[in-house]
């Protein structure tokens, strides 16, 4: 009795297994493949091509693995079950992501490697190579800086204002000047200065960071008040929510502000188009709201402020002279602030070192550039490797 009991409880297994395996077979091959997940945020694999050689130099199968992870029956449910069954294990960091207090999802932050010397060596050998440029620094924390209070009790995060020490110690050139914008931000920190589902700041944060930065590099910044303050309604699910799905999180709110008195022209410089406009609102109804600025990250963005142009009149004392022209290197934490920095110059050259690999020193000579800064958060500069580019 027993063993028949057993070859039928090893039958059902079997039965189950196999309408498991032939429900997503069938599933793989009905369903349309999916290009982009709005959860996830990201492009999809979709059915890799078949070659010979392909096959034979396996790429055709690397390719195939990821094409059966990313285009699996439900993924998204999965995903989202997944959390929660962490979560109900008592789980509190999911993707490096940290599931904090009051619907904060943080990142997590350790303490960097030798990459981070060596990018601050890179920005270093830049500016030995252009002692006649003033170049400024701003070097924005992410919210486990400014928030610790909201990270999960036992979670424990690098302090990254060693990170700020460190680098205002090596970043020593003359021309250089350092902005640390984490007291700023912190002394303003109940007014919202990060998303709770992003890792980006938040418009005002970046506001306060351009106000830091101007105070740094003797430009009088505009006050927040002269802007036409645009509240977005469609609740805005950012990069951490897609990498820890919480289900009930009511999301974020996006505050964009407009100068009413200023004519722009953004070129996108490798897509030779042109927009009157720094927002690409499309995105305000997608789920990678930040976005909105520029359309996201491009290798080379020129904006121009038509009236100061005609007037001539941007002008920094850092460098002692009128200049209209700055060169601005950044990451996606800059895309909030440039709105703003827009107003102090007639022409603003913006590089994402990610997929700007020209010369650079020719687009400095060629667009005489007066100026330079660097707009980066402290995780990229940690963690990202393309500042070889700068040399």
């Amino acid at each position: 009795m027993k063993e028949r009991n057993s070859n039928t409880h090893n039958i059902i297994v079997i039965l189950v297994f196999v309408c498991f395996l032939g429900f997503f077979g069938i599933a793989y091959i009905v369903v349309p493949d999916r290009e982009y997940s709005e959860l996830e945020n990201r492009y999809l694999t979709t059915f890799p091509a078949i070659t010979g050689e392909r096959l034979l130099n396996g790429e055709f199968m690397s390719d195939f693995d990821s094409y059966t992870a990313d285009q699996i029956y439900g993924k998204d449910l999965f995903v989202k079950g997944n959390v929660a069954y962490n979560r109900m294990l008592g789980i509190k960091e999911i993707n490096q992501v940290f599931i904090g207090k009051e619907d904060y999802l943080i990142q997590d932050y350790q303490e960097p490697g030798d990459l981070l010397d060596e990018n601050l060596a890179s920005i270093e050998k830049f500016a030995e190579a252009h002692p006649e440029l003033p170049i400024a620094v701003l070097l924005a924390p992410n919210a486990n800086e400014i928030y610790p209070e909201m990270l999960p009790g036992f979670a424990r995060t690098y302090p990254q204002s060693r990170v700020m020490v460190r680098a205002n110690a090596v970043l020593s050139a003359d021309n250089f000047t350092f902005v640390d914008a984490t007291g700023t931000l912190a002394a303003k920190k109940d007014e919202n200065m990060y998303y709770k589902t992003d890792h980006h700041w938040t418009t005002d944060g970046a506001y306060y960071a351009y106000q830091e930065l101007c105070g740094a590099i003797g430009l009088t910044p505009k006050k927040l008040e002269e802007y036409e303050r645009i509240e977005i309604q469609t609740p805005f699910y950012g990069s951490l929510y897609s990498k820890a799905p919480v289900t009930g999180n009511p999301g974020d709110h996006m505050t964009l502000y407009r100068n009413p008195d200023r004519g722009y022209r953004v070129t996108y410089v490798m897509e030779d188009r042109t927009e009157d406009s720094m927002y690409d609102e499309s995105y305000l109804t997608k789920k990678d709201q930040y976005a909105v600025f520029f359309g996201g990250n491009y290798a080379y963005v020129k904006i121009e402020n038509e009236k100061l142009q005609s007037a001539n009149i941007a002008d920094s004392k850092m460098s002692g002279e009128k200049t209209g022209n700055v060169l601005v290197i950044k990451d996606s934490y800059a895309n909030a602030l440039i709105p703003f920095l827009a107003d102090q110059y007639a022409d603003i050259h913006m590089i994402d070192l990610r997929y700007y690999h020209d010369d650079i020193n020719k687009l400095i000579e060629e667009n005489e550039i007066g100026q330079v800064i660097f707009i980066h958060n402290v995780d990229f500069l940690s963690t990202d490797n393309s500042f070889v580019w700068l040399n």
